[in-house]
């Protein structure tokens, strides 16, 4: 069964296409070492590029913004951009970036994405771009800076997974979820009851997540894993809080001593 498209945005505060040369020339730029795509098509409002791999994609002009109910849960929660709402509130079109790669890994397939997000709103007025998996939203040149100081050891999942943290009804407790897991190949992770600094857990989980991605790890019901600090996770197979229909990984946090 074919895969299917991965998916990014990149809001605008002018309807314009990109140049193909420009994107092409900017992706050559990201990615040197990589085999160079060549056009396949344009018309007035899209154009469509092919790699050596049989890889292609398409950047499709769309006439109308990002509508906001889809951007302003992820600007409210973007810790990282503070400018978020105001950025892209009055963004007025977007870019549609669908890539197609039925032979790449899924790492593979992001790193491709995350580089021609980055050439597409280089030739753009961008305003921002919308990671289509976890629905995050980032400013374009913190965006494209992270991306380029990234590695296979070194994975700029922030730009891929959105690990949030929320705090319960109880006041004392926090719970957590990641999206965007999922595109890459692995369960979501989910903490349903943390009793700490949020950040520590945020830290917990994304460790977590860049131990299974770059080693390309397996996790089990009921292991358990030891964190820097000396604290270990315990995870645990169940149903998602959040969507009973996904299977995720419980994470269950013990304090050291």
């Amino acid at each position: 069964m074919p895969s299917s498209p991965s998916i990014a945005l990149v809001a605008l505060t002018d309807r314009v296409l990109p140049d193909t040369e420009s994107v092409l020339a900017e992706l050559a730029r990201v990615a040197p070492g990589d085999p160079s795509p060549r056009l396949v098509s344009r018309t007035a409002n899209a154009f469509t590029i092919a790699w050596p791999d049989e890889a292609t994609a398409n950047v499709t002009l769309v006439d109308k913004p990002i509508p906001w109910s889809r951007l302003e849960g992820p600007c409210a929660t973007a810790w990282y951009w503070p400018e978020a709402a105001d950025a892209l509130k009055p963004h007025t079109d977007h870019l549609f970036l669908t890539l197609i790669d039925e032979h790449s890994p899924a790492l593979d397939k992001s790193f491709r994405l995350t580089q021609l997000a980055i050439a597409a709103a280089a030739a753009s007025p961008a305003a921002g771009v919308v990671w289509g998996a976890s629905g995050a939203v980032h400013e374009p040149a913190a965006f494209a800076d992270l991306a380029l100081r990234s590695s296979r050891s070194d994975l700029p999942l922030h730009l891929w997974v959105d690990f949030r943290v929320y705090q319960r009804d109880d006041q004392q407790s926090f719970g957590f979820f990641t999206t965007g897991m999922e595109a890459l190949g692995r369960r979501e992770l989910e903490a349903p009851a943390y009793h700490g600094d949020p950040q520590q857990l945020i830290a917990a989980a994304y460790n977590i997540a860049h131990y299974v991605l770059e080693r390309d790890a397996v996790l089990k019901d009921a292991e358990v894993i030891g964190l820097p600090d000396e604290s270990q996770v315990t995870v645990r197979e169940d149903r998602s809080l959040i969507d009973p229909e996904q299977e995720v990984f419980r994470l269950e946090f013990e304090t050291a001593g």
